[in-house]
């Protein structure tokens, strides 16, 4: 059994004795360099933090890969093997939002970047990012200036994407922009490959509690019934100042119509609320996405995915209703909420187009892994 006080590297020992982790080549590589870190960021055995200026302040790690690979799970044994205070975790979704609600607070200061990097660098030495990716032409404009900021004040970056740094905000809207970001983690961080093929999310098989295909409405919301009392039905609720029509809900769980959930102006605001009231959704009317083209052709810097063939795509059906679903599953699946899904296809034929191809590779994975929750 683990240990409370235990380094990365002993905690990462004791899961591969115990059988919980096969041992795995790439993730070896990433654990003794989180290793590393580690006892960099200690002073002495009392387990204190170093206080340290910018000039001194040890390299932090990312660590890229492929879907399945264990990056957030290495993140998270680093996380929990340092010290309670000077600390954070959050999936980048979250500290995006956290940045934007600073800089309106600080509307007509000057350098509010700056303003905001020593305030975090005040709290926390060691800030820990899960899913790193920009999708955003205006988060992309702040990056390279937020960074720099919080570099300097000495903070040190962990974190992990699937997406190797030069491969970040790929082909997305004034780009040359976004370049000085990527120079500066290859500059703060150790970029490890978390190399190889087995999506280790699939080591369990890929049973289907939680994944219905065409089961008829009346059964879906039947097993909703047999599991949760106290039942509202067919009403609404607002979210973020928006009407948003349920089928079923209580105090803990909720079942929507995907279109409700998925369709309209949703963001990952709103998923991030919806995890915060219930610990499981129920997703009816789960549609194939991106099977038909539209006859749209999405040009260059249209930032949807950082990975892609070509500078033009086709747009498919349902592309944006996608997009959101894969937002609200990276969602629950960081906040270890659960969603129960009603579709009209496998997991693995659930997406048919190109455009978040990359992107629904992680939806997928995620979507298996839940079935053994």
């Amino acid at each position: 059994m683990s240990d409370a006080n235990d380094t990365p590297q002993q905690k990462y020992n004791t899961l591969l004795s115990s059988g919980k982790l096969t041992a795995d080549e790439g993730q070896v590589l990433a654990i003794k360099e989180l290793d590393t870190l580690y006892f960099s960021l200690l002073r002495n055995t009392n387990k204190s933090w170093q206080f340290w200026v910018s000039s001194s302040a040890p390299q932090g790690v990312y660590l890229f890969g492929g879907v399945g690979r264990g990056k957030t799970m290495l993140m998270d044994l680093f996380f929990s093997a340092c010290p309670d205070r000077d600390k954070q975790r959050l999936h980048f979704h979250h500290f995006i939002e956290k940045i934007h609600a600073q800089l309106a607070k600080l509307q007509g200061d000057k350098n509010p970047l700056q303003i905001i990097a020593k305030q975090w660098a005040k709290e926390i030495k060691v800030l820990c990012f899960d899913e790193f990716f920009v999708s955003d032409i205006g988060d992309a404009m702040i990056m390279a200036r937020l960074f720099n900021a919080l570099f300097e004040q000495g903070v040190v970056l962990v974190a992990t994407s699937n997406a190797k740094p030069e491969q970040l905000y790929y082909n997305g809207l004034q780009r040359a922009r976004f370049l000085p970001t990527i120079d500066l983690i290859n500059a703060h961080c150790h970029v490890i490959n978390v190399a190889g093929e087995e999506d280790h999310r699939f080591r369990y098989g890929r049973s289907s509690r939680h994944y219905f295909i065409n089961l008829p409405h009346a059964e879906f919301e039947a097993g909703f019934l047999s599991a949760h009392s106290q039942v509202m039905h067919d009403s609404t609720m607002t979210v973020h100042g928006r009407a948003l029509s349920y089928l079923l809900k209580t105090d803990d769980a909720l079942l929507i119509d995907f279109m409700a959930l998925c369709s309209g102006p949703r963001s990952a605001n709103d998923y991030m609320f919806l995890a915060e009231q219930f610990s499981v959704v129920y997703i009816a009317n789960v549609p194939i996405m991106g099977k038909e083209a539209t006859g749209k052709v999405i040009v260059h810097g249209i930032e949807d995915s950082y990975q892609r063939e070509k500078q033009q795509l086709d747009e498919h059906t349902l592309d944006d209703e996608a997009r959101r679903f894969i937002a609200l599953v990276d969602e629950f699946y960081d906040c270890h909420k659960l969603l129960v899904i009603n579709a009209q296809a496998d997991i693995n034929e659930l997406y048919q187009g190109k455009k978040l191809s990359f992107e629904y590779a992680r939806t997928q994975s995620r979507i298996v892994e839940m079935q053994n929750w």
